[in-house]
């Protein structure tokens, strides 16, 4: 705690890491871009980014891993899935969850607002709706 009795920012990448790994998170190396690293926790995994000297954000949505294989949530309109380049796998309500209370369980970490709409699992790495493919954009 600070003077002001408020919970102090994360600074460096050790005190964000320390924070990750205090909550139970593992943390996973390499990641895309220099300076940025992976969480991991219930079979999810995010990859963080610094933004500035006292600022992480997320990179791209989590993704929930199938097989050893990092997989992005879909939205075909009828039903969402997991995706890993060409392959889908249907999504059961307690993995669902299982992506939810660990996205929260990020953004809380990281002083992140949490939106209605994310909590409830609406926002999807990518979204696919059949009835839409060969329409004109107007």
């Amino acid at each position: 705690m600070g003077s002001n009795g408020m919970k102090q920012e994360p600074k460096t990448i050790v005190d964000i890491r320390r924070q990750f790994s205090d909550a139970g998170f593992e943390m996973v190396e390499p990641s895309a871009s220099p300076g940025s690293f992976g969480v991991k926790k219930y079979n999810c995994l995010q990859y963080l980014e610094p933004k500035g000297e006292q600022t992480w954000l997320p990179v791209g949505p989590p993704y929930f891993i199938i097989r050893g294989l990092n997989c992005e949530l879909e939205d075909r309109g009828y039903q969402k899935f997991w995706r890993h380049q060409d392959t889908r796998y249907p999504i059961r309500k307690a993995d669902l969850e299982t992506l939810h209370r660990f996205d929260e369980e990020v953004r809380q970490i990281l002083h992140l607002r949490s939106l209605y709409n994310e909590s409830l699992g609406s926002t999807c790495a990518r979204t696919v709706y059949d009835r839409l493919e060969g329409k004109t954009d107007r």
